[in-house]
């Protein structure tokens, strides 16, 4: 697909090398009408197939046949004005511009193919006419068409491996979203249902299960968004302190943990991709201090200054040994969490740290430059 700035692009650029080298011709061969009539006269006609076949918005014009008939008018006209003034080879650039970009391959190389003669003809105009001459035409028709055809294959495979990597990251994108979104939330789910059946009375377990369905509520919102890589609903009209401020006050009143949020700095508007980041690394850290911790107390801290952003989530609890976690993390053999959370960090130019010793608690810090 062609995208609106290319699409401009080639809007203009067709006209405008064509402007350029009637000028020039104007101005070198003023009078010599006999010569210069026809030149023009072919100029108008490539002008004219452009205009017609792609400028004007008929319904058409993005048929493969039509962009086939397109394509083969324009090297036609365009050998014709290179047989006449070798100059004209420079509207080659046009030509090319809309072979690469209008057929698809592998049937883009017949066009590219047919511009390159045309440009090798140009660049050869100067020979003579006898054998050492039409080798030398022969050969620099031939270099054209190796050069530019392999530019064809090379943009072709550059495109392929763009293909994979977009979705090698939309697949890494979606895991993450998830795990912050779907997993997080079961795991919520399960705990508030489980609180539910070991209830001394029916308000609290009436409490417990309104929970667990405020959390599958928030979970298909929040899933839905993610998969149209919307921004996350804590954030969609809030501050990112705010946002965990709410966060974290959702995660006291149905986990019972205390969680105090504090903002330092001066607070600026920050990348999206920032923001999502930094919240998710909160809800990930709070989801496992209430699966694994059994902390006490809980602190989250935003800090925000000249050299960028950092967020802080620190817990009292029973702490692990971080330099294994991290290790079973990066072999694959542990939780997704902490993947899910460096991943984030690392494609906002981020990084995570991790300290915990068992027995003294867990800090878990992101940071972003500015």
């Amino acid at each position: 697909m062609v995208d609106s700035r290319w699409r401009t692009v080639l809007a203009v650029t067709p006209y405008i090398v064509l402007g350029l080298l009637v000028a020039f011709m104007l101005l070198a061969q003023w009078g010599q009408w006999a010569r210069l009539t026809p030149i023009l006269a072919l100029c108008a006609a490539y002008g004219l197939w452009v205009l017609v076949m792609r400028t004007l918005p008929f319904r058409w014009r993005d048929r493969p046949s039509a962009i086939a008939v397109f394509l083969a008018g324009a090297i036609v006209l365009n050998l014709l004005l290179v047989l006449r003034e070798g100059s004209f080879g420079f509207l080659a650039i046009a030509t090319f511009s809309f072979a690469y970009s209008l057929a698809e391959w592998p049937w883009e190389l017949l066009p590219v193919a047919g511009t390159a003669v045309v440009a090798g003809l140009a660049q050869s105009s100067g020979f003579r006419a006898d054998p050492a001459g039409v080798a030398g035409t022969i050969a620099v028709i031939l270099l054209n068409i190796v050069v530019m055809c392999g530019l064809s294959f090379g943009l072709h495979r550059a495109e392929q491996n763009l293909q994979r990597t977009a979705v090698h990251d939309e697949r890494a994108r979606l895991a993450r979203e998830i795990h912050d979104t779907l997993a997080q939330g079961f795991t919520g789910i399960i705990t508030q249902l489980q609180a539910a059946e070991q209830a001394s009375d029916d308000a609290a377990r009436r409490r417990h299960t309104e929970s667990a369905l405020a959390l599958a509520r928030d979970g298909l919102a929040e899933a839905r968004r993610s998969v149209q890589a919307l921004r996350p609903t804590a954030l969609e009209q809030t501050s990112l302190a705010d946002a965990l401020t709410g966060v974290a006050h959702s995660w006291s009143t149905r986990t019972g943990i205390p969680a105090a949020v504090t903002a330092t700095g001066t607070a600026r508007p920050l990348p999206t991709e920032t923001e999502v980041a930094l919240l998710r690394t909160a809800q990930e850290a709070l989801t496992n201090i209430e699966k694994h911790a059994a902390a006490r107390r809980v602190t989250i801290a935003l800090r925000t200054d000249a050299a960028g952003v950092s967020l802080e989530v620190r817990d009292d609890g029973r702490g692990f040994d971080a330099v294994e976690r991290v290790q079973r993390a990066a072999e694959g053999s542990g939780g997704y969490g902490l993947i899910a959370m460096r991943e984030r960090l690392e494609a906002a130019a981020g990084r995570l740290v991790v300290e915990a010793r068992p027995g003294r608690g867990t800090v878990v810090r992101a940071e972003v430059p500015a």
